[in-house]
């Protein structure tokens, strides 16, 4: 007979249950773990991809123009080069580096602004003649500023010379490339092709790069040989 102040024994039926219902905490800890360090891995990946562009962005926007300028490349070693508008320090570096003398400027800021007078200074504190000539950024402009530019690249006095504009690539390309055809003998093929490397674009309805070497290269070629102005209609 049963003790009425005796615990009841559960029945085997109930028990299996209360097991079964008990969820496994070595199997949750497992997956919990597996969760935080998922989630770990996936903001240390974000992170690393969002330092990666951060760094990206600031070697191109502030590191690399003050080591040398935006499109720099040589045309004549030793004698002339060319490039992008240049920083403070990107003129500084290729003045200490190439023995840079004479600065072109065709025209990268607006008279008067705070920018040209930056221009200016700089090369005046690095005792480097600079040399502001007024053509368009689509390349455009009057062509006796391509034949001075052309008389300047032609005189050893000037040498070093850097000539540039804004982007180094459409101005700059053009009087680049009547520099290769007049003085060294380059197809307008060639030297039309080589402003590619640069970025100019020729499929870009703004630039008229291409119109200007075909409508100016012979006159300009024929100023800068007589010393006289530049005439269009030239005959060859």
């Amino acid at each position: 007979m049963t003790s009425p102040n005796a615990p009841s024994r559960p029945s085997a039926r109930t028990t299996a249950v209360s097991r079964r219902s008990v969820p496994s905490t070595r199997s949750t800890a497992g997956l919990s773990a597996t969760h935080r360090h998922g989630l770990t891995w996936d903001r240390a990946l974000w992170l690393a991809v969002v330092l990666a562009a951060i760094g990206l962005l600031g070697w191109t926007q502030w590191i690399a123009p003050n080591l040398e300028p935006k499109r720099f490349g040589v045309v004549v070693p030793g004698e002339i080069y060319r490039s992008g508008e240049p920083t403070p320090g990107g003129l500084k570096s290729v003045v200490e580096r190439y023995g840079i003398k004479t600065v072109i400027d065709l025209g990268a800021h607006e008279p008067g602004t705070p920018e040209e007078l930056l221009a200016q200074r700089t090369a005046e504190a690095l005792g480097v003649t600079r040399i502001r000539l007024d053509l368009e950024g689509d390349a455009t402009g009057n062509p006796e500023d391509y034949a001075t530019t052309l008389r300047m690249l032609q005189d050893p006095a000037t040498h070093p010379v850097l000539v540039h504009c804004a982007a180094g690539s459409q101005r700059t390309g053009c009087a680049i490339a009547m520099y290769r055809q007049i003085e060294q003998g380059w197809t307008f093929d060639e030297a039309y092709t080589e402003s590619f490397r640069f970025d100019h674009d020729p499929s870009d309805p703004n630039t008229y790069v291409r119109q200007m070497l075909e409508d100016w290269t012979w006159p300009v070629e024929v100023a800068v040989r007589t010393g006289d102005e530049v005439r269009s209609g030239q005959p060859k």
